[in-house]
């Protein structure tokens, strides 16, 4: 996928996350509330929104996309992520296919390896080498979506079937280290990092994804950046928010590993620094949150994906971004 970020229309280069799980609790939303939600941001003229697949005790949400694609015209449907270990490639094919023929052109298919020890342990899947694994996933699941059919005879995967049908679905991969973002500029329609510091983004992320699009010989495909926002001029309230929301992260073994990478001393990673939220976190007003969206879209990430942190009204603060996206 050609990168043409710089003649897009600054609206179209700018989503927003929709929750299917409460991000305090890790307890599901139900889908009825979560499909009014995104009624109501595309009538607050969003362009594009992501939506997590949540962990196993939340409800499928592709069932979830069906239904919000017969409720919506406009708004782009993206899945940030599907972790691979949850469904078969040929499987994920039929429900992205099936998708794309109740909204077409409106789907976006991004997809990550999650938690190899998650998938070991609720859906009994050796991932082995995760980043392999993915590989060899993408090269079944690419040519079931874009030719409806896949002869594959591989290491993880044997699987001859042609589809009914076949879309060009655009198809996105997590990625945190240099390694994953190689791999996506490599055979990826675009790369999905979740809480990575801006300048790491920039000096990391998008080199990795340009040296892999480059060893393709294909152009770089688009770096979506995550962007978490409290809308509080507040510091100490918009950093308490933010420690709470990265806190989990800091845990994991693949988000130490990148913060160190980002030049964060593993002192500021325990303890969630000031520095450290301040460095992922946008905050302020209305006017001051565009301004710094605004800023971000010219440093050289291709989209923002705005994730609303609750300061003390979600639905309220939900909208508010949803609209400020709108009028961009």
């Amino acid at each position: 996928m050609q990168d043409t970020s710089e003649t897009r229309p600054l609206r179209e280069r700018v989503s927003l996350r929709v929750w299917t799980i409460d991000p305090t609790t890790i307890m599901p939303i139900d889908p009825a509330t979560t499909l009014t939600i995104i009624s109501e941001v595309e009538d607050a003229g969003v362009p594009h929104i992501w939506l997590p697949a949540g962990p196993p005790w939340s409800p499928d949400l592709f069932i979830l996309l069906a239904a919000a694609a017969t409720r919506t015209t406009r708004v782009t449907l993206g899945t940030s992520i599907i972790p691979i270990s949850t469904r078969h490639p040929v499987l994920l094919a039929q429900q992205a296919l099936s998708l794309w023929d109740l909204a077409p052109h409106r789907l976006r298919l991004g997809i990550g390896t999650g938690s190899p020890e998650l998938a070991k342990r609720v859906y009994g899947v050796e991932m082995g080498w995760p980043l392999a694994y993915l590989r060899e996933y993408i090269q079944v699941l690419q040519p079931l979506l874009w030719q409806g059919e896949v002869h594959h005879h591989g290491h993880f995967f044997t699987t001859e079937v042609s589809l009914w049908t076949r879309a060009e679905i655009p198809l996105f991969i997590a990625a945190l280290g240099p390694r994953a973002f190689r791999l996506a500029g490599e055979i990826a329609d675009g790369a999905l990092p979740y809480l990575c510091p801006i300048p790491y983004l920039l000096n990391t992320a998008l080199p990795a994804l340009s040296e892999g699009a480059a060893a393709a010989g294909r152009p770089r495909p688009p770096l979506v950046a995550y962007v978490p926002v409290a809308l509080t001029r507040d510091r100490a309230t918009a950093l308490q928010v933010g420690r709470r929301a990265f806190a989990f992260q800091t845990t994991l073994k693949q988000y130490r590993n990148m913060f160190a990478a980002a030049s964060f001393s593993m002192q500021e990673i325990d303890v969630v620094s000031d520095t450290l939220v301040e460095s992922l976190l946008v905050f302020g007003d209305e006017d001051k949150v565009k301004d710094r969206l605004l800023e971000l879209l010219g440093t050289g990430v291709d989209e923002l994906t705005v994730d609303p942190l609750t300061v003390s009204d979600a639905a309220q603060e939900r909208m508010r971004l949803a609209r400020l996206i709108g009028h961009l």
